[in-house]
């Protein structure tokens, strides 16, 4: 149970949000006006005027709406990913184990189920990306949310590893579909000088979910079975669907030559599209593969090595992720429009000794510390990494840019964990898989060296 001061930091934080885009109502001919002047301007006026006055669409309601978006989204993405992370973690995984032993599977299903999964996100970041600029945010948030429920409820009911792995990916689809609404929409609703901080508090929220979620999952299987879970989860998700159904399209969608003219030239102000593209999708797949490696290592390390309980690998997921991502974000957020997006993901890379540490720990209290110190250098750069490619594309592309660079992402999570797999089987040797992670990471280096900034208004 939550005490008076969690409480009363939850409230904090939600007042914080309101204070997101006051953006200026103009009318549509004074903004064509001033759109004409900025076309061609310098790169930093254009960014910061342009960013500021973006016409809403006809169809739309004003961006007045901005800031019930931003906490409607937060409590979806709460809800949503904790519905997610308290089966996903504990719970999946053991009852995996439990066909493994009673049917007749092998220990490589698990790495086929993440690869199951990173298929799904592949196929749902880049159809929910395009939608979401297409149809509008709140269409895809709200169908990836009806999705979500029966998902969930159906591990509850499957009888056996096949039809499993059909769930699995339903579950892994509907959870990734509306990331790239999410991200389009949180870019929207904040202006270039203060996305840092609104990522950090977004990312703040759907991190901080995944915190108790494990625990919470392990707890339950220990306590109640295995299959409770799925079916607590399933009910708990459905408040994601209905709040989503309260959202309001504020898609700031190019509607005028005049806006087309001044978005382009911001673009080629900064960096082409292409580019961005290219810098951003190899960063991803690095990315991907670096967590697609690291998956199946954190769970068969803990459970084969360290012989830790359902409970004790929900402490793992809890403490050493999910609590320490939580604790980084708005410091991370705020150093990001602070420093610059640049400088905090090249210090991020102060992470890689830990994912080799990792493969050296004897006991659940060193795993914890050494995934701790991963995780937090490695995500205190995250919403410098959302804002970063937030700030570089056009707002009528960003869905469509986000989905496209999480499904190189996911491209990345798919080949992962075969290829730490086969390290693993054919070496024998389980350091050499943690070794092997830490390359990707390494190797993002020269790409962010050639990333350009943005400024900040």
């Amino acid at each position: 149970m939550a005490t008076p001061y969690s409480l009363l930091l939850w409230k904090l934080l939600l007042v914080q949000c309101l204070s997101y885009n006051k953006l200026p109502e103009l009318s549509s001919e004074r903004s064509a006006n001033y759109l004409r002047i900025t076309a061609n301007a310098t790169y930093s006026k254009s960014l910061k005027y342009v960013e500021r006055i973006e016409p809403t669409d006809k169809a739309t309601k004003p961006t007045g709406s901005a800031s019930r978006n931003f906490i409607l989204l937060l409590i979806i993405i709460f809800v949503a990913t904790f519905a997610s992370s308290m089966v996903g973690a504990s719970p999946v995984f053991f009852l995996v184990a439990d066909f493994v032993k009673t049917q007749e599977a092998t220990g490589a299903v698990f790495a086929i189920l993440v690869s199951v999964s990173s298929v799904a996100m592949i196929v749902a970041n880049f159809i929910g990306g395009f939608l979401s600029d297409k149809i509008g945010r709140k269409k895809v948030i709200a169908l990836g949310s009806a999705i979500l429920a029966p998902s969930l409820f159906a591990y509850s009911i499957v009888p056996n590893i096949l039809l499993m792995t059909v769930v699995n990916f339903l579950h892994a689809f509907s959870a990734a579909m509306f990331q790239p609404a999410f991200q389009a929409m949180v870019a929207d609703s904040s202006k270039v000088g203060s996305r840092g901080k609104a990522f950090g508090h977004f990312n703040l929220f759907w991190i901080g979910s995944t915190v108790p979620a494990p625990l919470v999952g392990g707890f339950l299987v220990d306590a109640i079975g295995l299959r409770f879970p799925f079916v607590l989860a399933a009910l708990i998700s459905l408040v994601a669907l209905v709040a989503s159904l309260g959202l309001v399209e504020i898609s700031r969608k190019a509607t005028t030559a005049d806006t087309a003219i001044a978005e382009s030239s911001i673009e080629k102000a900064v960096m082409p599209f292409a580019s961005v593209l290219l810098i951003f999708g190899v960063i991803g797949f690095f990315n991907g593969l670096l967590n697609g490696m690291m998956a199946p290592l954190i769970r068969i390390y803990t459970v084969f090595k360290l012989g830790v309980s359902p409970t004790e690998l929900g402490l793992v997921f809890s403490l050493g992720s999910g609590l320490v991502t939580t604790l980084v974000q708005i410091p991370g957020g705020r150093l990001t429009d602070k420093v610059g997006r640049k400088p905090l993901m090249l210090f991020s890379l102060l992470g890689v000794p830990f994912v080799i540490a990792m493969a050296f720990t004897s006991s659940v209290i060193q795993f914890i510390l050494a995934s701790a110190g991963l995780v937090a250098f490695g995500n205190l750069s995250a919403p410098a990494y959302s804002a970063w490619l937030m700030d570089l594309v056009s707002s009528a592309k960003r869905a469509r840019t986000s989905g496209i660079i999480n499904t190189i992402t996911g491209t990345g999570m798919f080949i992962g964990p075969q290829l730490s797999n086969w390290i693993y089987e054919t070496q024998g040797n389980i350091v050499l898989p943690f070794i092997a992670t830490a390359l990707p990471w390494i190797l993002q280096t020269p790409l962010i060296l050639k990333l350009r900034e943005t400024k900040t208004d």
